[in-house]
């Protein structure tokens, strides 16, 4: 009996929100209360790209979050069911057969069921990867188009992912003509990265007046190179100097970039105000970077290689682990009380990632080093399996793997190591693995035969 794709991308998504439904609420973060005051709070001056909190406004409203995992939810379904007929796999229970192993094994669940930018990262990818493959319709082009421009433009981290998976697909391309990577495809693409940061420009613009990508950006560069130590050596060669007010705290900088830029006794928190010292680290910034370049860059790839096996699902998801206690209900609580009111607060204390340490549970723990073993798996099959290089499913992991890579040393070079940042990614290799052995099982062709019909 078949399954018509139209109830099986529903249904696909359903199962990609057990965790929300498990834990009693959307999966959050503390960062989440400000993704949801850019919508609430007209005005504010974000220190996160204002997108992601544009795009999920209307869904919740200030009222529920429920709306916001449910879209994230099917618009993850819809494109791995893209991925899937573009490799000839287009079934419903072909979409709901592979999308149940992946909810058992990977992080796709927790990531569709986290309110938080990093859910729209692998979508960025497989939006990227059906624009490059081609084979959509008219109506599918665009839609695909503009949830890749959305997706690129809510974290900064996307836009530089986003253009290394172009890259390498057009490099490719430039040298195997005989892949199934579309010019035009390309072309679309790349106008989504030049169209991202309008985006954030304009939303910026059109609340505070200001057009920037995101509001206190010098200061997380900041950070980076005091938690390295470069700032600390840069100004103490070149202190005292009227222009730095950090020459008088240099003794108290954290080699910890967390620390420096979150603990209440840091500099950055002096007067209560974040952006106190926004101007000065922009300027500091460059001059630091350019003292010690050498050190900046190695630095970064050593954390970009950090971070590459740094997978594991769940470790920034249990609230009351990751937060200390009396700053769970002093802060963070009320932080989502204020946004969605009284309920979502008690929603939230009462929700088993706010008691729990999630990283135990089973499908957590198996996660991420599921992931890590689908990559030499992958690799593996296209050493052994010459025919498959070329194919769909062979461009899907390239661009993956362009994407995994490219995510890891932009967070190394310009922030901090953390799981979530390579997890939120990695599911797509098992999902690559599971194409593979479905076409295989199935004994179907890589390719779907040419005379088959464009959607609409």
């Amino acid at each position: 009996m078949s399954l018509a794709v139209p109830l099986a991308i529903p249904l696909a998504a359903l199962l990609l929100l057990w965790p929300a439904v498990w834990n009693g609420w959307p999966l959050v973060f503390s960062d989440t209360a400000d993704y949801l005051w850019i919508w609430t709070t007209p005005g504010l001056r974000s220190i996160r790209p204002p997108a992601y909190g544009w795009i999920i406004g209307p869904l919740h409203l200030g009222r529920t979050l429920w709306p916001v995992i449910a879209a994230q939810a099917l618009l993850t379904a819809w494109l791995i069911w893209l991925a899937l007929r573009r490799a000839g796999l287009g079934t419903g229970w072909m979409l709901v057969g592979i999308t149940a192993v992946l909810c058992v094994a990977t992080g796709a669940p927790w990531f569709a069921s986290w309110v938080m930018a990093d859910a729209l990262s692998a979508p960025m990818v497989l939006a990227a990867a059906a624009l490059l493959l081609g084979r959509l319709g008219r109506v599918e082009t665009v839609a695909v188009w503009l949830l890749l421009t959305a997706t690129a433009a809510v974290h900064v981290t996307h836009l530089p992912t986003l253009a290394a998976i172009i890259a390498v697909l057009a490099a490719v391309r430039l040298f195997r003509r005989e892949i199934p990577v579309a010019w035009s495809g390309l072309v679309a693409a790349l106008m989504a990265v030049i169209a991202a940061p309008m985006v954030n420009l304009l939303a910026n613009w059109l609340s505070t007046g200001t057009p920037t990508l995101a509001f206190g950006s010098s200061l997380f560069l900041g950070a980076r190179l005091v938690g390295d130590g470069l700032m600390q050596a840069y100004l103490s060669a070149h202190c005292p100097d009227p222009a730095w007010t950090l020459c008088a705290d240099i003794a108290a900088l954290p080699r910890d970039s967390d620390a420096f830029l979150w603990s209440p006794d840091s500099v950055v928190w002096r007067d209560r105000n974040f952006f106190r010292l926004e101007g000065e680290l922009a300027a500091l910034n460059p001059r630091v970077i350019a003292a010690h370049l050498r050190e900046f860059i190695l630095n970064g790839l050593a954390r970009g290689l950090d971070q590459l096996v740094t997978v594991r699902v769940g470790t920034d998801l249990s609230v009351r682990v990751n937060e200390d206690q009396q700053l769970l209900v002093r802060v963070v609580i009320p932080r989502f009380a204020d946004a969605l009111g009284p309920a979502a607060g008690e929603a939230l204390d009462a929700a088993r990632q706010t008691n729990e340490e999630i990283a135990r549970v089973l499908p957590a723990r198996v996660a991420g080093p599921v992931s890590l073993l689908a990559v030499p798996a992958v690799a593996l099959w296209f050493a052994l399996d010459r025919e498959s290089r070329c194919s769909p499913v062979a461009m899907l992991a390239l661009a993956v793997a362009a994407a995994v890579v490219a995510n890891a040393f932009v967070v190394g070079l310009g922030g901090a190591v953390h799981d979530r940042y390579a997890a939120r990614l990695m599911w797509l290799f098992p999902l690559v693995l599971a194409m593979l052995v479905a076409l295989r099982l199935s004994r179907r062709v890589p390719h779907p035969p040419d005379g088959d019909p464009l959607p609409p």
